[in-house]
């Protein structure tokens, strides 16, 4: 059988493969533009057919032809006008009137108590969002034709059209910022001109092949992307590819000194490929479990992230080594390769307080991590309200603001209640003294068809708050043993709370098995994965109370959507447990060599500065996501980016080392690595990269 080195593809014709990789890289050059143009499109949230709210649209569309999302238009006098003058509430109805079928459906205008402003409902008639934002135009300009006011739109439609608009462009913004904050990061740790380029190019490459086979896989319907989540793949595949690559060229820095690189990049390829490997599957099969949430969103991401790092890997294996070999020389200039055996002085001496200090740095890290844990009871994840969750100047923000001066807080954006015409009337009492209700009104024609009877319940709360999930579920026990649903906008919201609520539940015991089970075979030792899941859990719940602080100080509010939670737990629990594989695949091979207690101190010392380095590239990509408009997407960025640096700046290089030199052989039971005997003396050995066992 041929050994590894002569079936090294890469190594032989580096030429090739680069070669190979430009003409994908020109090939799928556009798609991120047009997966970008596609996601901006997209719904950002979607319901279950299942969820209550969703049967409601269902029943009340039944019959009729589909109709788009409510626009609340709102009217204020301009501050020209007199004080005492009222807005003409016939003038307005009549200008609503005029707006073609095509556009849309009006409601009857209602006058506030001052006569200084006026609301109107227009239910729009194309359901298509991708032409949300020229409709709306239209009723705008339409609007504004009224004397002496100033129109505003706000409402479901409203919000959905300014969160297109946010994604304009934005991606790449956020590709622009990753990239720039790769290069000079890459600049500082190798102090080499061409090697950050190339890294960072390793990259895009994967981010072109990943929008293409994104864009052909939604093009077929298989999986679809929205702007929320092509932003999260955006951070995500640029800072694994770039970590990957990182942790090759460390090895690739250990051997180059003493070998021709061509064979010095076999060798680094044949040590690192399986850990590469395995953290990527690690991190893929961890967001594959997002395929038994309840949301469809969810399952979008789940194939997404999976598709995102089957590209990253062999761009990182096969792009970066050939790249490099076609220079190898100047791809390290001004410094060049450096030995990697060492560690340099910080992880000497790093390992040498571990060394001697095992026992109080693991029990002085898990009594830190234990603080910083006790702060994630200040999150408060009922979900964002509009004017949190988009920027302040949005103009649906805007608008809210205005109907909220003149109008009970839910004007426009109504819960329905669809019940039988019989009890239609005893329901609406018990509606009418329900809390958090401002009026209820009958909708004429709505569930006609069905034989129902449809009640608009307007509340005194905008619709996306945490007080409106409330009388939402006051409603429903309202309604309790009746066949009345409650749907609407705020029902919508609140169904999307319980659903992420549900969906922690099952999903996060579900990524603690993959990880564990990936873990289980890649170390092949019970007693570490163990140990490494609960520490990834520990630092993950550190993350969300330290990120618990910074939103406060930031966004002055520690409010967040309930499926933050889910996000960040399965990003950092694999991307946690992604360096303490590099960290604990290096130190069994170690121990195999030299002993358990030499080995752990040997493989600190040498992956220190990869790792670390790599930790603080993907920390940085992450956060890059506070660009984005979403606040929700900005407050996944801060827990990553805090998660990964507390994991790869002081759990990975001291708390997990401490813990194993402290614990012993017994680390790895059922099995128990000791020293080769063919090195005598492990203390006067000296374990060479070459006799690294495969």
């Amino acid at each position: 059988m041929r050994s590894f080195r002569e079936r090294s593809v890469v190594a032989r014709f580096p030429v090739f493969v680069v070669a190979a990789w430009l003409v994908v890289a020109v090939c799928t050059a556009v798609f991120p533009g047009r997966l970008a143009s596609v996601a901006a499109q997209r719904p950002s949230t979607t319901l279950p057919a299942t969820a209550e709210s969703s049967r409601v649209a269902a029943e009340l569309q039944r019959g009729g032809p589909a109709a788009g999302p409510p626009v609340v238009v709102v009217w204020e006098a301009a501050a020209r006008k007199a004080p005492a003058a009222r807005l003409d509430q016939v003038a307005a109805q009549q200008v609503l009137g005029a707006l073609p079928r095509s556009v849309g459906s009006p409601g009857p205008v209602t006058a506030s108590a001052d006569g200084r402003a006026l609301v109107g409902v227009v239910t729009l008639t194309d359901p298509d969002e991708s032409r949300l934002q020229p409709t709306l135009e239209r009723v705008r300009k339409t609007a504004g034709s009224l004397p002496d006011s100033r129109v505003r739109l706000a409402g479901p439609a409203a919000a959905q059209a300014d969160l297109q608009t946010s994604f304009e462009g934005i991606d790449g913004r956020l590709l622009m910022i990753a990239l720039a904050a790769v290069a000079a990061i890459l600049f500082l740790v190798h102090r080499s001109v061409l090697l950050p380029l190339v890294v960072a190019a390793s990259g895009v490459v994967a981010l072109t092949l990943c929008s293409a086979v994104l864009y052909a896989l939604g093009s077929w319907g298989v999986v679809t992307v929205d702007g929320q989540v092509q932003g999260i793949l955006s951070v995500l595949v640029i800072g694994a590819t770039t970590d990957y690559g990182l942790l090759l060229l460390a090895r690739y820095h250990e051997h180059a000194p003493e070998m021709p690189a061509p064979a010095a990049m076999r060798t680094a390829l044949r040590a690192s490929w399986a850990p590469i490997t395995a953290s990527a599957a690690t991190v893929a099969c961890a967001m594959v479990a997002l395929l038994l949430s309840s949301l469809p969103a969810n399952h979008s991401l789940a194939l997404a992230g999976a598709v995102a790092m089957a590209c990253c890997v062999p761009a990182a294996l096969t792009f970066v080594p050939a790249a490099v070999l076609l220079g190898p020389r100047a791809m390290f200039w001004p410094r060049g390769p450096h030995s990697g055996h060492s560690g340099g002085r910080i992880w000497s001496l790093v390992a040498a307080v571990v060394e001697r200090h095992a026992r109080p740095v693991w029990a002085v890290g898990c009594a830190a991590l234990a603080g910083c844990a006790c702060l994630a009871v200040l999150l408060a994840p009922g979900g964002l309200p509009l004017g949190q969750a988009l920027a302040a100047r949005a103009p649906s923000v805007l608008a809210q603001s205005a109907l909220e001066a003149h109008f009970p807080a839910g004007t426009g954006s109504p819960a329905i209640v669809l019940a039988d015409s019989g009890g239609a009337a005893r329901l609406r009492q018990r509606i009418d003294a329900t809390t958090g209700v401002a009026r209820t009104e009958i909708m004429p024609g709505a569930g006609s068809a069905t034989g129902r009877t449809a009640l608009a319940v307007t509340l005194d709360s905008a619709p996306d708050s945490a007080r409106a999930q409330k009388t939402v579920g006051r409603l429903r026990a309202a309604a309790a043993g009746t066949r009345a649903r409650v749907g609407g906008h705020p029902a919508q919201v609140y169904d999307m709370q319980r659903a992420a609520e549900r969906d922690r539940s099952l999903v996060l015991p579900a990524v603690l098995v993959i990880v564990l089970l990936l873990l289980l075979g890649l170390l092949r030792s019970l007693a570490l994965p163990v140990l490494l899941v609960a520490i990834a859990v520990a630092n993950f719940l550190a993350a969300l109370g330290i990120s618990a602080l910074i939103f406060d100080v930031a966004f002055g509010s520690t409010a967040t959507e309930p499926s933050l939670i889910l996000f960040s737990f399965v990003f950092l629990i694999a991307l946690g447990v992604d360096y303490n594989i590099f960290l604990m695949h290096r130190v069994r091979r170690e121990s195999l060599l030299a002993g358990q207690r030499v080995g752990t101190l040997r493989g600190l010392r040498a992956t220190g500065n990869a790792i670390s380095s790599a930790g603080v590239v993907l920390a940085v990509t992450f956060a890059a996501l506070t660009v984005m408009p979403l606040r929700y997407l900005a407050q996944i960025g801060v827990i990553v980016a805090v998660g990964v640096l507390l994991d790869t700046l002081f759990v990975r290089p001291l708390l997990v080392p401490a813990l194993a030199v402290d614990t012993g052989p017994w680390l790895w039971w059922p099995t128990r690595p000791a020293a080769s005997p063919r090195l005598g003396n492990v203390g006067e050995q000296r374990a060479r990269p070459e006799l690294t066992p495969v």
